[in-house]
């Protein structure tokens, strides 16, 4: 049950949008092991003056800044999977956004299974449900 929030500094077309949709979805499935039908891709866009890299502004004509946080729960990943995950994010902005800056940050959390949910119940719930 992953939640995946993109946050960008720029403005994308409904094409982008739709492909980081199904991209970050299938890459979550593909390598992390995610159901499609529980994963969550929630994308933030703003200008990039709101961005300052080494206490500079970005501005329209700057490579994008970007920032991924992935929310797992804590447990379900292998180290390798998460860097496989990693590398494959950058990738699928570079393919899609375009020129981003070197400070691009992908983070994944790893959350206790009782911290967290979805449809009103734990995943420890889930988890235990299922023994």
């Amino acid at each position: 049950m992953p939640y995946i929030n993109i946050q960008l500094s720029t403005t994308l077309d409904d094409v982008q949008r739709d492909q980081l949709y199904e991209k970050t979805t299938s890459l979550m499935n593909k390598i992390m092991g995610k159901r499609r039908e529980v994963t969550v891709v929630h994308i933030q866009e703003s200008d990039p003056h709101l961005w300052a890299i080494n206490a500079v502004k970005l501005t329209p004509e700057d490579p994008v800044g970007a920032y991924v946080d992935i929310k797992v729960t804590e447990g379900t990943n292998t180290p390798q999977e998460k860097a496989e995950m990693l590398n494959q994010t950058i990738k699928m902005l570079q393919d899609i956004v375009g020129a981003i800056q070197e400070a691009c940050y992908v983070v994944i959390d790893d959350i206790p299974a009782n911290s967290w949910g979805y449809n009103g119940k734990t995943q420890a719930v889930r988890a235990a449900s299922k023994l």
